[in-house]
């Protein structure tokens, strides 16, 4: 009788191997990131929330369907907002900027958004006019580099300016 879980012991050895070699030259000569941060000044990151025209969707990530209105996050930029009424023919309405957007949610017409570090409540239930309600500074960490390696000492709150607010990452 052939031994049917040779192949499939073959498979697994053969994946462990490969991680095993991934995880020991993936990062072999620096832990350093290869990301810099873009910083703004505290005043500016709390008058930088926007409503603009439809936008490009460059980069999306998160989607949210709510009352036929579908909200898209774009990485460290904002929310897309498309009015889907018409799965058919959906129309953009706008674009929210939203500095250092990595999240939403929504719980009635609130739009509940990250600008950076801080946790933003605006008002949605005009797509058309949106408006911020109320702001939690300092409700989140800074983000960390998307290749999730540690913050450069440099960079870290305590090294910087007390005005400066990290609140995107962008390649060296």
């Amino acid at each position: 009788m052939k031994n049917k879980s040779l192949p499939f012991l073959f498979v697994i050895s053969s994946l462990f191997l490969l991680v095993i070699f991934s995880a020991s030259t993936c990062h072999q000569n620096s832990s350093e990131t290869a990301y810099k941060p873009l910083f703004m000044k505290r005043a500016e990151l709390e008058s930088s929330i926007k409503f603009e025209g439809p936008a490009e969707l460059n980069n999306p990530a998160k989607i949210y369907y709510k009352d036929n209105i579908i909200f898209i996050r774009e990485s460290y930029k904002g929310i897309h907002m498309v009015d889907n009424t018409n799965p058919k023919a959906p129309v953009k309405i706008g674009f929210i900027s939203v500095v250092g957007c990595l999240d939403l949610a929504i719980k009635g017409t609130t739009l509940y958004v990250d600008n950076a570090t801080d946790l933003v409540a605006i008002d949605a239930s005009d797509a058309t006019k949106p408006f911020v309600v109320k702001r939690i500074v300092d409700a989140f960490p800074e983000p960390f580099p998307p290749d999730q390696l540690s913050i450069p000492s440099q960079y870290i709150k305590e090294n910087r300016a007390p005005d400066l607010v990290l609140v995107s990452w962008f390649k060296k």
